[in-house]
């Protein structure tokens, strides 16, 4: 960790009033809260992903083929609607 920043903000909290440091701690609480919350919830993003896509691995030459000529259509229709 970047130690001169942690200096800076102990320093810049010293000039806050009292009166606001609980304000001061919500806002900082709810922010690393919601820091962690994102990591957690990318963590599990990934995990479902994952598992999503290892639905392909069991697919048959069939269903390969089937997904290798959608690009080939898409790009057909798209050319036809420009052209």
């Amino acid at each position: 960790m970047d130690t001169q920043l942690r200096q800076k903000i102990n320093e810049e909290i010293g000039h806050i009033p009292d009166d606001k440091i609980e304000e001061l701690y919500d806002v900082i609480h709810f922010f690393r809260v919601g820091v962690e919350s994102l990591k957690k919830e990318a963590k599990s993003n990934r995990r479902s992903a994952l598992d999503f896509f290892g639905i392909w691995k069991d697919m048959s030459l069939e269903e390969r083929a089937v997904l290798d000529e959608i690009p080939l259509r898409r790009q057909k229709t798209f050319r036809e609607r420009v052209l």
